[in-house]
């Protein structure tokens, strides 16, 4: 066994996770989507059959009324649903992120040590990390069917889930590698021009030395 088999495991473990998120995220969407969707059939059907008593012109108004009331709702769920998808990205990529740097250390220092750890942790670590990768799956398996069941139609909840995890994910690297790459500069400046002006001050000193050692 090597170190790579049991952080694979782990990653795998976080994406499970990830999918979850994201299967639970889109029941809420989805869910709400037809629950708005249920309300406008109503409140249409309701002013249909009082048509008797209300003119063309009022129906027509009282329905377009509750259809951009809708459309708003619509609006604030699918902002709000962006946004904690956005956040399932960024929990993934710093977790997965933090198993390769782990992983990477881990190897290094193994093999600088010639100890031969890794193949003993390996050994006891991953028949449990497999289990807890089995039930996490068997969860994942569980949200998928729960999407299926709010959206009320026949679709491939895994794949969608997926493709959703791996964009949001993405963009939370390439965010991440901005920050860093940023940072890094901002800290490289900030010690570049210290450096300078301790340079500059220890050479003020050395002319000063200099001119009182002439003096005298």
């Amino acid at each position: 066994m090597s170190t790579k088999n049991l952080s694979t495991v782990a990653n795998d473990v976080i994406e499970s996770y990830g999918i979850t998120a994201i299967n639970v995220i889109n029941s809420y969407r989805f869910g709400g989507e037809r629950v708005i969707g249920f309300v406008d059939q109503r409140f249409e059907s309701a002013v249909n059959r009082g048509a008797a008593r209300l003119s063309q012109q009022v129906r027509d108004s009282l329905i377009g009324t509750q259809q951009r009331v809708s459309g708003y709702y619509t609006k604030g769920l699918h902002f709000g649903t962006e946004r904690a998808e956005t956040a399932v990205g960024v929990a993934v990529d710093l977790a997965s992120k933090g198993v390769s740097l782990v992983a990477a250390n881990a190897e290094r220092f193994d093999n600088a040590s010639n100890l031969g750890a890794l193949e003993m942790l390996n050994r006891v670590a991953l028949p449990a990390a497999n289990v807890v990768s089995q039930v996490v799956e068997r969860i994942e398996q569980g949200s998928s069917e729960l999407v299926k069941r709010v959206s009320g139609k026949a679709m491939p909840a895994k794949a969608v889930a997926s493709r959703k995890l791996n964009s949001v994910t993405r963009e939370a690297a390439a965010t991440r590698k901005r920050v860093v790459k940023a940072t890094t500069k901002k800290v490289s400046k900030a010690v570049a021009t210290t450096a300078t002006k301790t340079s500059n001050a220890a050479r003020r000193v050395a002319r000063k030395a200099t001119a009182t050692a002439k003096a005298a």
